[in-house]
């Protein structure tokens, strides 16, 4: 049986910055989504991500072109980070061009956040039919209200 990967979802739990300004809030939620990693010294993955929080929805987006000129990376250090942006749901590409996959970043979050809680609860209705079918005891969960 051969599934599709839709998004693969990744989410760190970093401190928040000590200080409050767009550069270090943008790096944290990177950071967040695992999209910054050691080796990316430059911040790379940061600034691409800001360049696409920066382009206006009524804009529609902007190539891979313009955000490596944006940037001043190549296309190639580009592509690989927006491959990881768009496979965890934040991106989308349409006809050439990347945007938010919501109209701004709050709603692109809540958008990640409905996809990852539906996912929470296919697993657990298919768990609870895999616990039924073998006869497992069914404990009630102290931290969990039953639900």
């Amino acid at each position: 049986m051969s599934q599709h990967i839709e998004a693969r979802y990744l989410v760190c739990d970093v401190s928040a910055p000590l200080k409050s300004d767009i550069d270090s809030d943008i790096e944290w939620i990177c950071r967040c989504f695992g999209f910054l990693e050691p080796r990316d010294r430059m911040k790379t993955a940061s600034r691409i991500f800001a360049a696409l929080v920066e382009v206006p929805a009524e804009k529609g987006g902007v190539s891979s072109d313009e955000l490596a000129e944006r940037v001043g990376v190549s296309r190639a250090a580009v592509v690989h980070h927006l491959n990881r942006m768009t496979g965890s749901g934040l991106v989308v590409r349409r006809e050439g061009v990347y945007h938010l996959r919501a109209q701004n970043l709050e709603n692109t979050v809540i958008e990640v956040q409905r996809d990852v809680a539906r996912v929470f609860e296919n697993l657990r209705r298919i768990a609870r039919e895999i616990d039924q079918s073998m006869n497992m005891p069914r404990r009630e969960n102290p931290f969990y209200d039953g639900s």
